[in-house]
């Protein structure tokens, strides 16, 4: 079933949303009702004809990798846990919405706050010099 368009389930580079998310250790290893449900930033969308390809970074606690942290205000404002950073040293990509979206209580897939330009130019930074490890979702 197609989704109708709506701004809140309209994926934009910022947005963040709660996915079924599995990092590169684990592929292969996981089954769908294994993979870490977590929030995750949309980095990028590519739109080529009418499909939409979206790659997501996870935010987490606790990484060890690369990794961007979040202003307290910014993770009070987007409704995150105290201790995530967005990590961006891999990212799981895929056509969008995707089974591995999890709606929000309002049926929306994209929380209703953004993240901010400083955080993107945070990332962007950090990313600079970096290979980037892609999980392609089916």
């Amino acid at each position: 079933m197609m989704q109708q368009h709506d701004p809140s389930n309209h994926p934009e580079a910022g947005g963040i949303v709660d996915f079924h998310y599995i990092e590169l250790k684990d592929v292969g290893g996981k089954t769908s009702g294994e993979q870490d449900l977590r929030p995750c930033l949309i980095w990028n969308v590519r739109v080529i004809e009418m499909i939409q390809l979206v790659a997501v970074l996870p935010i987490v606690s606790g990484a060890t990798k690369a990794r961007v942290a979040i202003s307290p205000a910014e993770r009070a404002a987007l409704g995150l846990a105290d201790t995530t950073d967005v990590v961006f040293e891999e990212a799981n990509v895929f056509l969008w919405p995707g089974p591995h979206l999890e709606p929000q209580a309002d049926r929306s897939l994209v929380r209703p706050r953004r993240a901010s330009k400083q955080l993107l130019n945070a990332i962007a930074d950090g990313m600079t010099g970096r290979i980037c490890n892609i999980i392609f979702r089916p």
